[in-house]
C-alpha cells in the first residue's frame, strides 16, 4: 500500500501541509530559518515548473513561470550568504515528506483543478512566508541575514497579492466548467430517456453497488483532515494532520501527526488510530468576545477555505494525551523507511 491515498472511505485525497510560521517576538534560528527558506524555494521551483507546464489558465501559467524564475534567484542569493557569512549550516538537497506529497498531489491534477489547487497552496505558502520573513527581519541572529529578509520582503507580499487575484479569476473559470458540464449531462439525461427497448436490452445487467449519495454531517474527507490542528482537552496544540492511512478493505486505521521540531524542521511523524481522537462541536463560551481582530480574520478566512467539507469548521479533534507523551511516542515508519532500515541492517550483520 501507498503512501498516495485514493478515494476508498471518507473520500480521500491526498494533501500537504507547509510550515507553521511564527511571530516576530519569537525569531527562529537561523539554522531553522536557513533550512525553511531553502526547502520553500525548492518547493516553489519544483512546483512553478509544474504550473509552467500544466495549467489551464495563462495567466497561472505565468505566474508559474515566475515564481521558478524568483525562487532560483532567491536561493541563489541565499547560498552567496552562507558562503560570505560562513554560517554553518548545511542545506537540504531534497524536499521533506510534507512538500514532496504535496507536488505529488499537484503532478496528479489536471485543468482547472490544478490550478485550483495550485493557487490555493500559492496563497498558503506566501502567506507563510511573509510571516517568517518578518519575523527574521526583525529579531534574527545573522545581522546580514535579517538586511536580505528585510529586502526580499516586499517581493513576496507581491507574490501573495499576484496569487490572491488569481484565485478570483480560477474560481470563475471553475464556475463556468461547472454550469458547462451540467447541461451536457442534462443532454445525456435527456438522449438515455429517448432510447428504445431494444437498446435497454443490450445493455450490461444492473450492479448491486448500493451507491453512496451524499455526504453525512458526521463523514469526514481526508482533505478536511490533513491539516488540521490535534489538540488536547486542555486546548494545548499537539500537532497537525500531515496524512491518512486506510487499509486495502478501506477502513481507516490511523492519522499520522506532525509533531516537535520549529517551523517543519525536525518534525517527526507519529501514528495515532483514528478511533483514538475524538471529534468535538466548538462550545459557543470558547467564542471569546476578547479575540483580537487578527485572530478573528484568520478564523473568517480558515472557515471560507475551498476544502470539500468546510461545514466542519466548528469542530475540534481531541487525543487524550499530552504534548510531551505524544513527542515522546515512536515514530511512524513508512514502506520506503523500513526498506531502508533492513538494508542497513543486512550490511551492518555482513
Amino acid at each position: 500500500m501507498t503512501r498516495e491515498l485514493t478515494a476508498a472511505a471518507l473520500a480521500l485525497s491526498a494533501a500537504i501541509l507547509l510550515t507553521t510560521p511564527t511571530s516576530a517576538a519569537q525569531a527562529p534560528t537561523t539554522e531553522n530559518f536557513v533550512k525553511t527558506v531553502a526547502i520553500s524555494d525548492m518547493f516553489e521551483i519544483q512546483s512553478g515548473q509544474l504550473a509552467a507546464e500544466k495549467a489551464q489558465n495563462d495567466d497561472v501559467q505565468s505566474f508559474g513561470k515566475q515564481m521558478t524564475d524568483d525562487h532560483t534567484e532567491t536561493s541563489d542569493d541565499l547560498k552567496e550568504l552562507i558562503e560570505d557569512e560562513e554560517i554553518k549550516v548545511e542545506l537540504p538537497s531534497k524536499l521533506d515528506d510534507e512538500h514532496q506529497a504535496k507536488l505529488d498531489k499537484l503532478k496528479g491534477l489536471s485543468g482547472n483543478q490544478f490550478d485550483k489547487e495550485y493557487v490555493r497552496t500559492q496563497i498558503d505558502a506566501h502567506q507563510k512566508a511573509v510571516a517568517l520573513f518578518e519575523s527574521y527581519a526583525t529579531g534574527g541572529e545573522n545581522d546580514d541575514l535579517k538586511k536580505w529578509a528585510g529586502d526580499t520582503l516586499p517581493t513576496l507580499k507581491e507574490h501573495l497579492e499576484e496569487a490572491q487575484n488569481l484565485k478570483t479569476t480560477v474560481d470563475q473559470t471553475a464556475q463556468v466548467e461547472d454550469s458547462k458540464k451540467s447541461d451536457d449531462a442534462a443532454a445525456r439525461d435527456e438522449k438515455t430517456a429517448a432510447s428504445t427497448d431494444d437498446d435497454a436490452k443490450t445493455r450490461a445487467p444492473k450492479s448491486n453497488i448500493k451507491y453512496v449519495t451524499r455526504q453525512a454531517p458526521t463523514d469526514w474527507t481526508a482533505e478536511a483532515l490533513i491539516g488540521r490542528t490535534v489538540e488536547n482537552s486542555n486546548g494545548d496544540n499537539l500537532g497537525e494532520i500531515n496524512n491518512v492511512i486506510i487499509n486495502e478493505k478501506g477502513d481507516v486505521v490511523a492519522v499520522v501527526i506532525g509533531v516537535g521540531g520549529f517551523l517543519g524542521i525536525g518534525e517527526k511523524n507519529v501514528g495515532v488510530p483514528f478511533d483514538a481522537m475524538d471529534f468535538r462541536t466548538v462550545d459557543p463560551a470558547e467564542n471569546r468576545t476578547d479575540k483580537t481582530k487578527e485572530e478573528k480574520a484568520e478564523q473568517k478566512q480558515e472557515s471560507a477555505e475551498a476544502r470539500f467539507d468546510s461545514e466542519h469548521g466548528d469542530m475540534h479533534i481531541v487525543l487524550n494525551t499530552t504534548k510531551e507523551d505524544l513527542e515522546a511516542a515512536p515514530e511512524f515508519a513508512w514502506l520506503e523507511q523500513q526498506g531502508d532500515n533492513r538494508a542497513q541492517d543486512e550490511r551492518t550483520v555482513r
